[in-house]
């Protein structure tokens, strides 16, 4: 019993770190997805500046984006 204890508990670790290096990728992803989103929407702006920018063309409010990276490798430890 004690040796499947220790079997078990072995497999859980190795679950977990496979867990934890899984949403570490996922992670690297999706903070360079709002970098390129800014750059995009620098570029734009400067493009439709004599317009007034993409908030007057589109006619929305704009949003602006937080970053959760820092809370989510906290969360992992």
């Amino acid at each position: 019993l004690e040796k499947a204890i220790v079997n078990i508990s072995r497999v859980i670790e190795q679950i977990e770190n496979w867990t934890k290096n899984a949403i570490s990728a996922l992670e690297q992803d999706v903070t360079s997805i709002p970098k390129v989103a800014i750059q995009n929407r620098i570029a734009l702006d400067l493009l439709l500046a004599s317009k007034g920018g993409v908030c007057t063309v589109v006619n929305t409010s704009c949003c602006v984006y937080v970053d959760q990276t820092l809370r989510i490798q906290t969360d992992l430890e």
